[in-house]
C-alpha cells in the first residue's frame, strides 16, 4: 500500500506502510517507515496557509537528537524555536497534527518515536490559530499507528560532588488514527548541594560558626506528576481530547543562622499544580474549528524560619484559579484570482482568581486579584500574486494580512492589539516576511497580588558603594503596576537552497521594538536605580544596604533592536545492506531470529526515504549542524519620564548578571549512524560591564558552555540482540552538561572577584553528568 503526502516544493518521497504498528516496532529508530511526499497535495497534519516551514524534521532528524519526549525535544530545539519578538521566555505555540491543543500537557510526555514530522514556522502562522504573532509555531505530526510502554530511569550528579538527582518515568501510549490514549508518571528527587561542598568565601556571614553546612546552594526537592490524555472521534469529523494532570513539588532550602544565632533556618516551598483541559476539533461548511477549555489551579505555600525571639515562621500562601474557554474558526469565505482569502475568528473568555496571604511577625496581609476577560480576534490573509495560478506570476507568491484583537478586562478596561504584514516568496526557495504589531497588555494577577516573602541573608552587590552585602530581600506582587504597550517591527528572510540530498535552511530576522511602561523586577541598586526608586532600598545609619524590595515596577520605556540569523544543515548517511541482513537474522525488526519459527518470523523491515532514512533499506543516520548568531544593536531603558536612560549595552544593568551581551552564539552538531549517536551543543555570550559615576565597577566576562550527549540504541546492534532479545527497544544515554566546567568570571576595577559573584555562587553545580537507561515495550 502506498500513501502520498505533500512536503516542501520539489520533494518526492515513496515508502510502504506497515500493516500494523507491530510490523515495524516503533523503537527501531532508523528502520521505522517514513511517509511518501508528493508536491501538490496537502501534507498530512500541515498547518493552515501557504507559509512554508523554516525548518522541517523527519523521523531520522528527530532520532539524531537522542532525546526521549516532546518536552526534551523542544528543549533541544530552543535555538530554532526562540523568538526575538516576544516579551521574553515564551514557549512557542505548539500544534498537534496542524490543530490547536488545550495545552502543552497534552503532548509533553509523548515519546519521540511516535512523531512522524516536526514543522517549525514563523510567528505570523500563530495568527491563523488565534494566537498573537509573538511566538514561533511548532507543529508535531504523529504517526498514524503506534503502541508502546516506555520505562526510563536516570541518575546524575555534579562532577565536583553534591547535587545528586534521580528520576523514574513510566509512559503508556496508544495511537490508532484519530484515537489516542496516554498515561504518564514521573518522579524526581534532588539532593541538596551545601555551601560547604564548594570553595566559597563565607567571611561575609561573620560569626564564630562556619555556616557552610547550614546554607544550600541547591535546595533538596521532590517532584511527582501524573498526566492522562484521551482522544477519540465522537462524531463524523469531530474529535475530542481530555487531559488531566497533577504535579506536586516540595523543596527545602537552608538559609543559615540569623543575627541571634539561635538555630539553623530553612525555607520550605510546596506547590500543588492541577490542570484539566478539553479540546474539540471539527470542520463544517469548509471551516475548520476548535474549542479549547482549561481549568488550572496552583497552590503555593512558602514557610520561612524567622530570626526572632520567640522563634517562629513567616507564612506566605498563594492560590491561583484560571478558567478559560475559546472558540477558533478558520475558513475561506472569499476567493480571489490569486487564491482563497483565509480568515480566522477567535472568541475567548477567561476568569482569573488569585488570593494571597502573608503572615509575618509584623502582622497579617491578605491580598488578591480577580479578573474577567472577554476577547475577540480577527485575522485575514489576502493573496495578491500566485505562480501556480499565473496571477502576477513574475513577482512570485505574495499575500498581505491584517489582524485585530480587542480584550475587555474587568480591572483594566479595554485593550487592543493590531497588526499587519506581508508574506512574499519571489522564488520557490525564498520566503520574506515583514510585519508590524502594536499590542497593549496588563500585568498578571500574580504580578499584582503575589504574597510578600522576606528572605534573609541574600547576597547582592551594592553598585552604589561597590561592595557585596547581605540583605533581606522582599519579593511578591505590586498592586500599583500599570499595563504596558508594545510596538514591534519585524523583517524576516528564509532561504532553503537545494544542495544534493542535504537539507539546508538559512534564516534571518531583524526586530525593532519599543515598550512603554515595561514591567520588570527591581534590579540590584545602581545609583540611577536607587535615585529613581528610593523607597525600595533601606540603609542603616552607616549607609550599609540592609533591605531590598525587589517587587516588580514599571519603567518608562524600553527600546531594542536585534538581528538573529543562522543556518541549519542536515545530511543523510547510508548503511551497508549486509548490516540489515544481520539485524534481520538477529530479530531486531520484531521477527524471531532465523530458524526460530513462529508468528512474525521473517517480517521485513520498513524502508525509509533516502533523504532521512539513509537509503531504501530505511537504515542509516544523519549528520546535523546548526549555528545562530544574535546581534543586539540597541537596548536601553528610560527609568522614568524625564529621568536617566540606561544603556544596557554600555555599562548599565537591570539584572544581577550585568548588562545585555551584544553578541550571542548558539551552535549544535549531531551525528547518528546505525543506532549510535553523539551531539554537542554550545552557547557563548560576549562580555558586559556595569559602571557607576567613578568608572568601571564590574566586568562580567564572556561565557561559553558546551553540553555533550552520547547515546546507543542497543536494540539495533546485531551482536547484542542475537542472544539478548530483551535489549530490543533499549537505549543508553550519557549526558554531560557544561562539559568544560565553565563559569562566568566577574571582577571589580581592581581585578578581584566580589564575594557575591564567586563562581560557585553563580553556577553551583558546574559540570554535571547523567546516565539514562530507557526501554520501549511493544
Amino acid at each position: 500500500m502506498m500513501k502520498l503526502h505533500r512536503m516542501a516544493p520539489g520533494a518526492l518521497l515513496l515508502a510502504p506502510l506497515p500493516a500494523t504498528a507491530q510490523d515495524v516496532p516503533p523503537d527501531m529508530g532508523e528502520m521505522a517507515p517514513e511517509e511518501i511526499v508528493v508536491t501538490g497535495q496537502a501534507q498530512r497534519g500541515a498547518v493552515i496557509g501557504d507559509i512554508q516551514p523554516e525548518l522541517q524534521l523527519g523521523p531520522a532528524d528527530i532520532r539524531s537528537y537522542g532525546v526521549n519526549s516532546v518536552a526534551e525535544l523542544l528543549t533541544e530545539l530552543a535555538p530554532q524555536t526562540g523568538s526575538v519578538r516576544g516579551r521574553g521566555g515564551e514557549r512557542p505555540v505548539v500544534l498537534l497534527n496542524g490543530r490547536r491543543i488545550s495545552g502543552f500537557a497534552e503532548i509533553r510526555d509523548l515519546p519521540t518515536e511516535a512523531i512522524a514530522r516536526v514543522d517549525i514556522l514563523p510567528e505570523e502562522v500563530a495568527l491563523k490559530y488565534g494566537f498573537a504573532a509573538n511566538q514561533r509555531v511548532v507543529n508535531f505530526v504523529l504517526r498514524e499507528r503506534f503502541r508502546a510502554v516506555t520505562a526510563e530511569v536516570e541518575g546524575g550528579l555534579a562532577t565536583e560532588g553534591g547535587g545528586a538527582r534521580a528520576e523514574a518515568d513510566l509512559d503508556f501510549l496508544r495511537i490508532d488514527g484519530d484515537g489516542r490514549f496516554e498515561l504518564a508518571f514521573e518522579y524526581e528527587r534532588i539532593e541538596p548541594l551545601l555551601e560547604s561542598e564548594r570553595a566559597i568565601d563565607r567571611s561575609d556571614l561573620g560569626g564564630p560558626v562556619d555556616q557552610g553546612d547550614l546554607r544550600t546552594l541547591v535546595p533538596t526537592g521532590d517532584t511527582a506528576q501524573l498526566n492522562v490524555v484521551a482522544s477519540r472521534s465522537i462524531a463524523e469529523g469531530v474529535a475530542a481530547t481530555l487531559n488531566g494532570r497533577v504535579e506536586r513539588r516540595d523543596t527545602l532550602a537552608l538559609i543559615g543562622l540569623g543575627v541571634t544565632g539561635l538555630a539553623p533556618r530553612g525555607q520550605e516551598r510546596d506547590t500543588l499544580d492541577t490542570h484539566l483541559g478539553a479540546t474539540l476539533n471539527g470542520a463544517v461548511a469548509g471551516w475548520q474549528w476548535t474549542f479549547t477549555g482549561n481549568y488550572d489551579r496552583v497552590e503555593t505555600q512558602v514557610l520561612t524560619d524567622r530570626d526572632a525571639v520567640p522563634v517562629g515562621r513567616d507564612r506566605a500562601l498563594g492560590v491561583s484559579n484560571v478558567l478559560t474557554g475559546d472558540f477558533t474558526a478558520t475558513g475561506t469565505p472569499l476567493r480571489l484570482p490569486a487564491g482563497d482569502v483565509s480568515t480566522t475568528v477567535t472568541l475567548a473568555a477567561t476568569h482569573l482568581d488569585f488570593e494571597s496571604e502573608s503572615r509575618r511577625e509584623t502582622g497579617v496581609v491578605i491580598g488578591g486579584a480577580r479578573r474577567d476577560i472577554a476577547s475577540g480576534q480577527l485575522s485575514i490573509d489576502l493573496p495578491i500574486a500566485s505562480r501556480r495560478r499565473a496571477i502576477l506570476a513574475g513577482i512570485g507568491d505574495l499575500s498581505v494580512n491584517g489582524n485585530l484583537q480587542v480584550r475587555r478586562l474587568s480591572d483594566f478596561g479595554a485593550l487592543r492589539t493590531w497588526g499587519a504584514g506581508v508574506t512574499w516568496s519571489p522564488w520557490p526557495i525564498v520566503d520574506i516576511v515583514a510585519s508590524l504589531t502594536d499590542e497593549e497588555d496588563a500585568p498578571t494577577p500574580q504580578q499584582l497580588a503575589d504574597p510578600l516573602v522576606a528572605t534573609p541573608l541574600v547576597r547582592v552587590f551594592d553598585f552604589v558603594t561597590g561592595v557585596p552585602v547581605l540583605v533581606t530581600q522582599l519579593t511578591g506582587g505590586n498592586p500599583g503596576l500599570d499595563g504596558d504597550s508594545r510596538r514591534v517591527l519585524k523583517l524576516g528572510l528564509t532561504v532553503r537552497p537545494s544542495i544534493g540530498e542535504a537539507d539546508v535552511s538559512l534564516t534571518a530576522n531583524l526586530v525593532d521594538s519599543r515598550i512603554d511602561n515595561p514591567i520588570a523586577a527591581l534590579p540590584n541598586p545602581t545609583a540611577a536605580i536607587e535615585a529613581a526608586f528610593p523607597g525600595r532600598f533601606v540603609r542603616d545609619a552607616n549607609g550599609v544596604l540592609v533591605q531590598v524590595d525587589a517587587r516588580p515596577v514599571n519603567f518608562a520605556r524600553e527600546d531594542s533592536r536585534r538581528l538573529r540569523w543562522g543556518i541549519n544543515l542536515s545530511v543523510p548517511l547510508k548503511t551497508d545492506p549486509e548490516r540489515i541482513a544481520r539485524l534481520r537474522e538477529a530479530g531486531a525488526f520484531g521477527n524471531r531470529p532465523a530458524g526460530a519459527g513462529g508468528p512474525g518470523a521473517g517480517a521485513p523491515p520498513g524502508r525509509g526515504r533516502g533523504g532521512s532514512g539513509g537509503g531504501r533499506n530505511g537504515f542509516g543516520g544523519r549528520a546535523q549542524f546548526a549555528l545562530f548568531h544574535s546581534w543586539t544593536f540597541r537596548n536601553d531603558i528610560l527609568i522614568a519620564p524625564g529621568g536617566p536612560r540606561l544603556d544596557l549595552l554600555a555599562g548599565d544593568a537591570i539584572g544581577a548578571r550585568g548588562g545585555v551581551p551584544r553578541h550571542q552564539l548558539e551552535a549544535q552538531a549531531g551525528f547518528v549512524k546505525d543506532g549510535l549517536g553523539a551531539r554537542l551543543s554550545a552557547d557563548w555570550q560576549s562580555a558586559t560591564r556595569v559602571t557607576d559615576g567613578a568608572g568601571d565597577s564590574l566586568r562580567f566576562g564572556a561565557l561559553a558552555t558546551v553540553n555533550l550527549r552520547l547515546f546507543a540504541n542497543l536494540g539495533v546492534q546485531p551482536g547484542l540482540v542475537r542472544n539478548r532479545p530483551w535489549l530490543r527497544g533499549t537505549r543508553v544515554t550519557l549526558v554531560v552538561d557544561n562539559l568544560f566546567n565553565a563559569r562566568q568570571r566577574v571582577t571589580d576595577a581592581a581585578g578581584a572577584v566580589p564575594l557575591s559573584f564567586q563562581p560557585a555562587l553563580l553556577d553551583p553545580l558546574g559540570r554535571t553528568a547523567r546516565l539514562q537507561f530507557r526501554k520501549l515495550f511493544f
